[in-house]
């Protein structure tokens, strides 16, 4: 894992228990809701792991690895070409309702497809961060 690249979003302020934002992105069928509307599509999940399309990029297979309560969870993923990827998401509870979010990623990515995929890759994180920013359902949702 050390030749891979690592990418990592700003810190995110979440007005939400740090407890409801880990019960939430724990079950997969929730994690649909927290990502971008656009460019995403053939959603599918049960409660551990996911499968999307994402435009341009192609299908990408995630499923959570590990969690430590009300902290983190990480997710281990594949995508085109079977690009192995790693996600982490670090919850820090700094009072009541009020949580920072960081999202980490790391991929392992040959030097070309490095050049195209940064700005895609640091785009999808921010938008990852804003949409749990903005988010107000954090009661889970079953699909």
């Amino acid at each position: 894992m050390d030749k891979m690249l690592k990418f990592e979003s700003r810190i995110g302020k979440v007005n939400v228990s740090s407890k409801k934002i880990f019960v939430f992105i724990t079950d997969m069928r929730n994690f649909r809701q927290i990502l971008p509307a656009k460019g995403i599509t053939d959603w599918q999940a049960d409660s551990d792991s996911c499968s999307f399309e994402v435009s341009p990029v192609g299908k990408a297979n995630l499923r959570i690895i590990n969690s430590d309560p009300d902290n983190t969870v990480k997710y281990a993923g594949d995508g085109l070409n079977n690009t192995q990827f790693f996600l982490w998401v670090q919850l820090k509870e700094v009072s009541e309702n009020d949580t920072r979010v960081k999202i980490t990623l790391k991929a392992d990515l040959n030097p070309m497809i490095k050049v195209m995929a940064s700005g895609p890759i640091k785009d999808f994180l921010e938008k990852l961060i804003i949409g749990m920013e903005t988010f107000d359902r954090w009661d889970p949702v079953k699909e």
